[in-house]
């Protein structure tokens, strides 16, 4: 709501519940509930749809008393005097009283400032102290104590009374929302007047459904904007709940992200397979530069024969300066044997990862997020890097499975425990071992340290340590701690750790 809309609102909700005992407050999405026995109002200073409007269908069993319990034991009991906008500005003003059992007259003003993305609500006295008060910084932040107890509010500077004449149209016009302020001088003066002859309180309002989604809803016709149907005040102001999309559990989040994260493997190693040309390129080019007299070249290309091609096309072949072209053939030989090596390892390690991919959709039913695998769209240009010593990682040479979204590795030797838990895992891994004996290291992936790993899957975790043990008891007790507190043990060999700062788990084997 713009400031018309606001003082609109109020106006006729003023005229329904003046005098009226509220008889609680409670939490909002971005503001409060102000419940009386005959309605319930949504004072909204944060989100959409910002405002101030009228619930008919809110049902208390649903009301959240949280950060507005304070606000609710100082204002339950008082009766609403006046709902008014005072200033040309988006503030509301509650002005409430309550008659004291010693015939006392208790005081207390609410005001909300309705911004937007940064919201305020604050309750004063009759002095104008503040009492209590609220803020929201941002559109994902929540409730937070704003000034400080015995302040005296003072609103903005820029905010003129409704009451006073303004000095020109252009101050009236700042009451109106840009996207609303129509740029004529006629059109202007039409806004005006309809808004001066608004005597009625509860006036009909306007509405257009220029934009599907969310119908324009204004006290008064809109120049630009026709057609705009009359509609009453009651429905105009009715409360229309913002969508709650529910929140993925945290197996859901973990599934996604790994997911994401074999993606965006995929995209790099195909990436990566693109960078190297075909083996037999590098060899012509190797040929080609020994069959020439060895020589210090001065030029960053040289031309040469292609002794592949029948109708004898010349090769240019980049060099560098001052190094002799037998050396650099030899040097296009090793990359031709590269090229081999790093094409046929990466094929292996990618087909790996698509069948991953496809088997974690499947358990998922199917669901995408994200570039699908064959999507061009950038993958991360920075190689997946170790905790422990900066070499790059590679998952598909241990054991492993997917419980829950959760990724599980283990070693089949000591060599490779060795290397899954210092130079594989991260810090904020978890780690299992069965107590007091051999078995493989079970490493279970976590995105970061606060990742939120449920019982099931540590459950599982410490079975696959179990099994994988040298134990052949039908139960056992497994340890488990972050992969930081897993060290190295002095003068031992591959695979033998130390550890601090553990849990144990006792499970039984499968079946």
């Amino acid at each position: 709501m713009d400031t018309l809309q606001l003082a609109a609102a109020a106006r006729c909700l003023d005229h329904q519940i003046a005098q009226q005992v509220i008889q609680g407050i409670s939490d909002a999405p971005g503001g409060i509930y102000l419940h009386t026995a005959k309605t319930h109002i949504a004072l909204i200073v944060q989100r959409a749809p910002l405002g101030l409007w009228q619930d008919t269908a809110f049902h208390k069993s649903d009301a959240l008393t949280t950060w507005s319990s304070p606000l609710n034991q100082r204002l339950a009991g008082f009766r609403i005097q006046r709902i008014s906008v005072p200033w040309a500005d988006r503030i509301v003003r509650l002005d409430c009283s309550r008659v004291h059992i010693s015939k006392r007259l208790d005081q207390f003003s609410l005001i909300a400032e309705c911004f937007g993305g940064r919201g305020n609500i604050a309750l004063l006295d009759a002095a104008q102290h503040i009492r209590w008060a609220w803020r929201w910084d941002s559109l994902d932040g929540k409730a937070a104590p704003r000034f400080l107890p015995g302040v005296v509010y003072v609103p903005p500077e820029d905010s003129l009374s409704f009451a006073q004449p303004l000095p020109c149209a252009a101050t009236w016009f700042r009451r109106v929302a840009p996207r609303y302020r129509p740029q004529h001088r006629a059109e202007q003066q039409a806004i005006q007047e309809a808004w001066s002859r608004r005597l009625d309180p509860c006036a009909p309002w306007w509405r257009s459904s220029a934009e599907a989604d969310k119908p324009i809803l204004y006290p008064v016709p809109l120049p630009g904007w026709a057609p705009m149907q009359e509609i009453s005040a009651q429905e105009a102001l009715r409360f229309v709940r913002p969508a709650v999309h529910p929140q993925p559990s945290a197996q859901e989040r973990a599934r996604t992200q790994q997911r994401l994260h074999l993606q965006r493997r995929i995209q790099k190693m195909r990436q990566d397979i693109t960078r190297w040309k075909d083996p037999e390129v590098y060899r012509t080019q190797a040929f080609a530069l020994f069959a020439l007299p060895d020589a210090m070249p001065s030029v960053t290309h040289i031309s040469a024969p292609d002794h592949t091609s029948v109708a004898g096309a010349t090769l240019t072949i980049p060099v560098t300066p001052g190094k002799s072209l037998h050396r650099q053939a030899q040097w296009y030989m090793q990359q031709a044997q590269r090229s081999r090596r790093a094409r046929r390892e990466i094929a292996i390690r990618l087909q790996e990862m698509e069948r991953l991919l496809q088997d974690l959709t499947e358990a998922t039913g199917g669901e995408q997020t994200g570039p699908a695998t064959g999507s061009s769209t950038p993958a991360d240009p920075t190689p997946v890097r170790s905790a422990k010593n900066g070499k790059p990682t590679d998952d598909s040479d241990f054991n492993r499975t997917v419980i829950e979204g959760f990724t599980l590795l283990w070693g089949k030797n000591a060599k490779e425990n060795d290397r899954l838990t210092f130079r594989t895992a991260k810090p904020w891994d978890l780690w299992f071992h069965i107590q007091d004996l051999g078995g493989s290291h079970v490493v279970l992936r976590r995105e970061n340290s606060q990742t939120p790993v449920p019982e099931s899957v540590r459950v599982a975790a410490a079975r696959i340590a179990l099994q994988q043990s040298q134990s052949r008891a039908i139960s056992g007790e497994v340890d488990w701690t972050e992969i930081r507190h897993v060290h190295r043990k002095p003068s031992g060999g591959p695979g033998q750790v130390t550890y601090r700062r553990f849990q144990s788990i006792r499970v039984r084997r499968d079946g």
